[in-house]
């Protein structure tokens, strides 16, 4: 055997070698492919959220499109006009070109409003017609841009930046809009001693010429001592709401954990919303009236999760990083999130209260997506909870930032002590009064978790 050996020792090691060769090769093949795999994965998952981002500004459009249009009639309009968008799951998504020429079109829209308010305002303050105020201003038609490429032949990067360039100027035709209306409603001095064709619309009138009102100014729509209602306050407050509907307002945010040095977590009392358990009918699901369960508290269980990202440390939690699917939800893409594993959409249905979203990890940010049904537009009480830190938005809409200075002892009431919140649906931190559509309803959540447990929490009642 030995002599065998011997005389087979370099027969043994050749094949010892090419053996381990052929698993190094497989193992680095297989890994290249596996890698590569994943990078179309996230490069696939950057352009649809590019188009998801684009989809969104070219709605924002619309609706400033549409708000510009109601401020000038809003006194005759009902305050469910705003925000009436469409959401078909049977409508096909527009390619970028479409996308593009659509914001080139709206673009031209606004513009033609644009220049029709300022000359209707021209005229109200003047006191003389349209046509005249239209010609004193020496407005003409708005022409497209010169030079621009046909949709259909820009490149990607060009139609984004010029969608993004596009809304931008339409959300300052809208802040402009708001100025106007402001000035109208609070008085304003006119200070043109001349009639100075072609120039700004305040021209032509005593410089002690003011309309009384709330700040010295008699409302009008028309020529001076014109009442002109409450539609123009309505405009504005549309307005106000749709240019601010991503800050957090103090109304909606409770304030932060920690200052400084301080600890994370301010030792304060805390108190959850008390519910009357003997007069509820608790259900489940995204559905409510017609066609949902019977139910006057409704735990919302059913949502679409990604996640985890890569989140703060310690207080940097309640400002954590911002991620793709804040611009824009596209559930069949893919992004790279903590220690750079390949996260995806994925449908969660939740079997127990509240909810708790799989791939548990300290430190991370998670999302979640789902849509409600409504047989009638309404007012609900959303009551929300989380561990940690939570941010809700409804039709684009953010109604709730988290950051209750009194977490600890919030925690220490749900998990220390012996109570029934789970049962009742009642792992809640506090409750916002917000309006719902009829019809498709968008709910969004970001989720930052630091140490320890996860659980985000929604529940509806009327």
């Amino acid at each position: 055997m030995v002599e065998l050996s011997r005389r087979h020792i370099f027969v043994a090691v050749s094949l010892a070698l090419h053996a381990a060769l052929i698993a190094l090769c497989y193992y680095f093949g297989a890994y290249r492919i596996e890698l590569m795999r994943q990078q179309d994965l996230v490069r696939a998952g950057a352009e649809l959220s590019k188009q998801s981002s684009m989809e969104k500004r070219v709605q924002d459009m619309k609706q400033i499109s549409d708000l510009l249009e109601q401020s000038d009639r809003a006194s005759t309009l009902s305050d469910t006009t705003e925000d009436q968008t469409s959401f078909s799951a049977t409508s096909l998504p527009k390619t970028p070109a479409e996308l593009l020429e659509q914001a080139r079109q709206l673009s031209e829209s606004i513009a033609e409003v644009e220049a029709r308010l300022k000359a209707d305002e021209l005229a109200r303050i003047e006191g003389i017609s349209k046509d005249q105020a239209r010609k004193q201003l020496d407005a003409p038609a708005p022409m497209p841009a010169q030079g621009a490429a046909p949709a259909a032949d820009a490149r990607p990067e060009q139609v984004a930046t010029e969608i993004e360039q596009l809304a931008a100027l339409a959300r300052a035709a809208l802040m402009q809009r708001q100025q106007d209306l402001r000035r109208r409603v609070n008085g304003v001095a006119v200070q043109s001693p001349e009639r100075t064709a072609g120039k700004a619309y305040g021209g032509g009138r005593r410089p002690d010429a003011v309309r009384s009102g709330a700040g010295g100014e008699r409302a009008s729509d028309g020529p001076l001592g014109t009442p002109s209602g409450g539609g123009d306050s309505l405009a504005i407050e549309r307005i106000d709401r749709f240019i601010n509907r991503d800050l957090a307002l103090p109304q909606h945010v409770s304030g932060r954990y920690g200052r400084n040095h301080e600890s994370i977590f301010n030792p304060g009392v805390g108190q959850i919303p008390l519910v009357d358990a003997g007069a509820m009918h608790k259900g489940a699901g995204r559905m409510l009236g017609r066609g949902g369960e019977f139910a006057n508290r409704v735990y919302v269980n059913s949502w679409y999760l990604i996640g985890p990202f890569e989140g703060r440390h310690g207080s940097g939690l309640f400002s954590n990083y911002r991620y793709p699917p804040e611009d824009g939800v596209a559930l069949d893409a893919a992004y790279r999130g903590k220690d750079n594993r390949i996260v995806r959409w994925r449908y969660f249905n939740a079997d127990s209260y509240p909810l708790v979203p799989p791939d548990f990890a300290e430190d991370a940010v998670y999302y979640g997506y789902t849509e409600l049904m409504l047989d009638r537009e309404q007012d609900l009480t959303m009551w929300i909870g989380a561990d940690d830190d939570a941010q809700v938005w409804l039709n684009d809409r953010q109604v709730w930032t988290g950051g209750n200075i009194n977490k600890m002892s919030l925690w220490h009431a749900l998990y220390d002590t012996q109570n029934t919140h789970a049962r009742d649906f009642n792992m809640t931190e506090g409750k916002r009064r917000a309006r719902f559509r009829k019809g498709r309803n968008k709910i969004f959540f970001k989720l930052a978790n630091g140490p320890s447990r996860i659980y985000f929490s929604l529940v509806l009642t009327k």
